[in-house]
């Protein structure tokens, strides 16, 4: 089994389906879960994915559940993730995808990402862009 950590633009694609990047995010993902790849997000990440479903209880409640049932895989920074999505700031990225490239690199994984700065960042980081994006 692969793995591959999402950055927050791909999960607010996937749940959001008046983003333009929706179709593109799903079918991504549903690709990775038929490949069994598996899918993991900073909890950093994951704050920011709800931040704007945070304006609403029920739809919170609906995107936690929507993520749950993708069976994506929360994981939680170390010190050393820390440290180096601090160093990937000089990148060119926020410290919000420092961590997802941080957490890529942690895990051995794939990165998601539609971000322009952070697909440059991989190509400097030896990290993988995920297959289909």
């Amino acid at each position: 089994m692969s793995a591959c950590v999402l950055d927050t633009d791909v999960v607010i694609a996937a749940l959001d389906r008046r983003d333009a990047h929706h179709a593109h995010a799903a079918a991504a993902i549903t690709a990775m879960i038929d490949s069994d790849t598996e899918l993991l997000l900073s909890l950093i990440n994951y704050a920011e994915t709800l931040v704007k479903p945070a304006e609403s209880e029920a739809t919170l409640r609906a995107a936690i559940g929507a993520l749950g049932s993708l069976g994506i895989r929360l994981v939680a920074p170390t010190p050393a993730i820390a440290r180096d999505a601090a160093r990937h700031r000089g990148l060119n990225v926020s410290l919000a995808d420092g961590f997802a490239i941080a957490t890529a690199q942690a895990r051995g994984a794939a990165l998601a990402s539609f971000d322009t700065r952070v697909r440059r960042a991989l190509r400097t980081t030896g990290i993988d862009l995920a297959a289909g994006l």
